[in-house]
């Protein structure tokens, strides 16, 4: 009995593993095709910024950010929101109930006064309080909305959706640092579309580490704290590998809630973002792919490699464990609300290949290495291991994994996704961070995503925990990095994957 069990587990295990890499190598294989036609086809910032800055009907955007607790990096923030390139564009900033003085800071140093506004309540969201603008000119795109605390920021986002009349609007997060370029970057796949583009995504990655001056990033680097190197290195593969490779055919699964751009109308007729969701960028876009599908449209869902987007990331394992914590109910909620649409061939190659390859490969991932690890105690104690059988295997998964490592290094070369301060000395950290990630910091996420999945079996953990923030380096600041992060060692307990992060 036991040995056919044994022979059962593992033909699931390599057939499993098999077809993860070919997935994989396909996804590779279409970015490398959409980051060459968008090498060979589109043109270079200058021309982009030239051609919209001039068209009178160059489109509207919003860029709708939600705050709370953030008075460590909201002004910094807000300026960077502030320099952005874009001839019509505004900012909207809700605050979700700050207790700290995140509004009071944004009230004097912007000159904030209150004033009326129509409660158009196009999507659900908890009541708006008051709706500020600056009695300066120079601020004048910015608007600032105080709303009762909702405990997620796709309530939050509602909030900004009711008080916006761009016809596209961005969904970031106030502690992000937008590159100048962004918006234009961002549109250009709009203005050349046939079909509708309901979404743009872009490469965002991790702040740890980088040096900013007047809210932008002026030097890029990768932190030397492991935890954000090991970060950075997971979104390189996602983005440039993992979204770029399911664009490529129209599937892209998600755009990132961190940074994207969206169609304002289709979200509202989508029905907003669920104002309690733990994965709203997920289910938002499956939702407007639903509506979209549902009233005959042709769209499309692009997604760019340059970096148009710099977030912090979590810097002590007590943070990174609660986002990934996060990140696993979110998968769960998916997995559960949108269960439809699984293998549905009524919503074509998103439903049929994109959503059952995140069921298979990104939802039971966990459960499967987990039971793996159990199954190999087992025969360890038993004393039933091939071993010779056992490296090999382990061996071919390990320099697959350094295969997409070094893969991912040479699309970021390729394309100047990123312009680092050291480029020798960023892939030096990053492929150090390959080599060791299988080995740490892949297991803790695994651990990570059961814990979430077990949550959300017993529904708890509904009340969303933002980040605290350690707040980027200035090039003039005194402190090392590694002062920051002996500080960020201090806070301990009070501060806060698959190929796609949630």
């Amino acid at each position: 009995m036991w040995v056919i069990l044994y022979y059962i587990f593992s033909y699931i295990v390599f057939f499993y593993t098999l077809g993860a890499m070919i997935f994989l190598v396909c996804l590779a294989v279409g970015s490398y095709r959409a980051q060459k036609a968008l090498l060979v086809n589109q043109p270079d910032d200058d021309t982009i910024r030239y051609t919209l800055k001039s068209s009178p009907i160059t489109p509207s955007v919003s860029i709708i950010a939600p705050a709370y607790n953030e008075e460590k990096t909201i002004l910094d923030n807000v300026y960077s929101l502030l320099g952005i390139y874009y001839p019509n564009y505004d900012i909207i900033i809700v605050n979700d109930g700050s207790k700290d003085k995140t509004l009071e800071l944004l009230i004097e140093e912007f000159k904030l006064v209150e004033v009326p506004f129509i409660n158009q309540k196009k999507v659900t969201s908890k009541p708006i309080k008051a709706v500020y603008k600056s009695t300066d000119d120079k601020f004048s795109q910015l608007t600032v909305v105080d709303k009762e605390p909702g405990g997620h920021k796709s309530d939050s986002v509602n909030a900004g959706l009711n008080v916006c009349y761009s016809k596209y609007f961005v969904n970031t997060d106030v502690d992000c640092i937008i590159e100048p370029m962004a918006l234009y970057r961002m549109m250009w796949p709009i203005i050349n579309s046939h079909d509708t583009v309901i979404g743009v995504g872009a490469t965002m990655l991790m702040l740890n580490g980088c040096i900013i001056e007047d809210g932008r990033v002026v030097e890029a680097k990768v932190s030397n704290n492991p935890l954000p190197a090991f970060q950075q290195l997971e979104y390189m593969r996602s983005f440039l590998i993992g979204k770029m490779g399911w664009s490529s055919i129209n599937t892209l699964p998600n755009i990132s809630g961190g940074f994207g751009l969206f169609d304002t109308e289709v979200v509202i007729k989508s029905g907003g973002y669920d104002p309690v969701s733990f994965a709203e960028d997920v289910d938002m876009l499956l939702r407007m792919v639903t509506y979209m599908e549902n009233s005959g449209r042709k769209f499309r869902i692009a997604q760019i490699p340059r970096v148009c987007c710099w977030t912090e990331g979590p810097f002590t394992p007590r943070l990174l464990f609660r986002q990934r914590i996060r990140w696993a109910r979110g998968l769960c909620e998916i997995v559960s609300n949108h269960r439809k649409l699984f293998f549905n061939y009524k919503f074509k190659k998103m439903g049929a290949m994109t959503l059952p390859y995140i069921f298979t490969y990104e939802f039971m991932a966990p459960i499967i290495e987990a039971t793996g690890f159990i199954f190999m105690i087992w025969l360890v104690l038993i004393d039933a291991v091939n071993w010779n059988t056992a490296f090999v295997i382990f061996g071919m998964i390990y320099f697959f994994s350094l295969s997409l490592t070094f893969l991912v290094l040479v699309y970021d070369f390729l394309n100047k996704a990123v312009h680092w301060k050291s480029t020798w000395k960023a892939y030096f950290k990053l492929i150090i961070a390959g080599i060791t990630e299988p080995l740490i910091f892949h297991p803790f996420t695994t651990v990570c995503s059961l814990i979430g999945y077990f949550n959300f079996l017993r529904k708890s953990g509904k009340v969303w925990k933002p980040m605290r923030r350690q707040g980027a380096k200035k090039r003039d600041s005194e402190n090392s990095e590694d002062q920051q992060n002996s500080d960020a060692s201090e806070l301990g307990g009070d501060i806060i994957t698959p190929i796609v992060p949630q």
